[in-house]
C-alpha cells in the first residue's frame, strides 16, 4: 500500500469494496466522487466469504458465488465506467475473509484511500459500524473513509449524467 502518513500525498488509487447492497452504492458514489476530484482509479472489489463456514458450500455453489460476484462487479465497472471523462474503474472478485482479502488488494495495488460502509449485508452484530468496517478501520495502513448507511441523498445514479 501507499505509505500515506497524513500528508498531502496524492491519491492517485481509491478502493472501494462492494456486496451489491445499498451501502456499497453509497460507497461506490463517494468513491467516484473523490476519483473525479483527485483525478484517481477507482478500483470496485467484491469479496466472496466462503471462510466463515466452509462446509456449507460445495464447488457448485462457490462457482455460482464468484460467477455472480464477478457480474456485479462487471456491471458496475460497465455502468460507471463511462460517467466521467478519464474516469478508470476497475474491478476484481476475490475469495477469502473480507478483511484481510480487502487489504491484501490494496497492498497488491497500490491502494491510496479505502471507502467503506458503514453496514452492508451483515446482520445485527454489524448494526454500529459493520464488523468488515470495523476491522478495516483499525487494521489498514491507509486513510479509512466510512460512508454513513443512507448517505448520498443527492448522489447521481452511476449512469446519470
Amino acid at each position: 500500500m501507499s505509505q500515506n502518513d497524513g500528508s498531502d500525498a496524492p491519491i492517485r488509487s481509491i478502493l472501494a469494496p462492494t456486496d451489491g447492497s445499498d451501502a456499497a452504492e453509497a460507497v461506490l458514489e463517494r468513491a467516484l466522487r473523490f476519483a473525479e476530484l483527485e483525478g484517481a482509479t477507482v478500483h470496485v472489489l467484491s469479496v466472496v466469504d466462503t471462510t466463515a463456514n466452509p462446509m456449507r458450500f460445495g464447488v457448485a455453489e462457490v462457482a455460482d458465488l464468484d460467477r455472480a460476484r464477478t457480474e456485479l462487479v462487471d456491471g458496475i465497472v460497465d455502468a460507471c465506467g463511462g460517467r466521467t471523462s478519464g474516469l478508470e474503474v476497475r474491478g476484481a472478485v476475490r475469495r477469502g475473509r473480507p478483511t484481510a482479502t480487502i487489504l491484501e488488494y490494496a497492498e497488491e495495488h497500490g491502494i491510496d484511500l479505502l471507502v467503506v460502509g458503514r453496514t452492508g449485508r451483515g446482520g445485527v452484530a454489524d448494526a454500529l459500524l459493520g464488523s468488515t468496517a470495523d476491522r478495516l478501520v483499525r487494521q489498514a495502513p491507509i486513510p479509512v473513509v466510512v460512508v454513513p448507511t443512507g448517505d448520498g441523498s443527492d448522489d447521481r445514479s452511476c449512469g446519470a449524467e
